[in-house]
């Protein structure tokens, strides 16, 4: 369905990286899960994701966000606000469904990308904190 994540800019951000690998490994995965649960709106805010991922230099706060938001969207947060999908909407899943378990995987594999860029804002921080320590003394 998706033709590879292809990038317009070089970057050496490792987390910009991290995340482009992803959608290019998973990026049908996530539109299909995601459609699931909020039909063609939900599709399109992967491909804007993605889209928006194509063109970045690193990543900024609004992508970080739209990650989480789409991590929120494929738990089935219940949390409502004005850019959230109505729940009232949405297509009743059968927990057996093969459809519910693929939706389960691309979420835990979305929530390990989550967790990978914050380790290595982790990692960045603590070189950053050890920079100023060498430099103070």
């Amino acid at each position: 369905m998706l033709r590879r994540l292809t990038s317009t800019t070089l970057s050496a951000d490792p987390q910009l990286a991290a995340v482009r690998a992803h959608c290019a490994e998973h990026g049908d995965a996530l539109c299909n899960a995601a459609a699931l649960i909020d039909g063609d709106a939900g599709k399109a805010r992967v491909l804007r994701l993605m889209s928006e991922l194509r063109n970045a230099s690193r990543l900024d706060r609004t992508t970080r966000l739209r990650l989480v938001d789409l991590h929120r969207l494929l738990s089935l947060d219940p949390v409502i606000d004005a850019l959230e999908p109505d729940l009232s909407t949405w297509v009743l899943l059968d927990p057996a469904s093969p459809e519910v378990e693929q939706l389960c995987l691309v979420t835990d594999r979305l929530y390990d990308l989550l967790v990978e860029i914050g380790e290595l804002d982790d990692t960045r921080d603590a070189r950053a904190l050890a920079l100023q320590v060498n430099d103070a003394a």
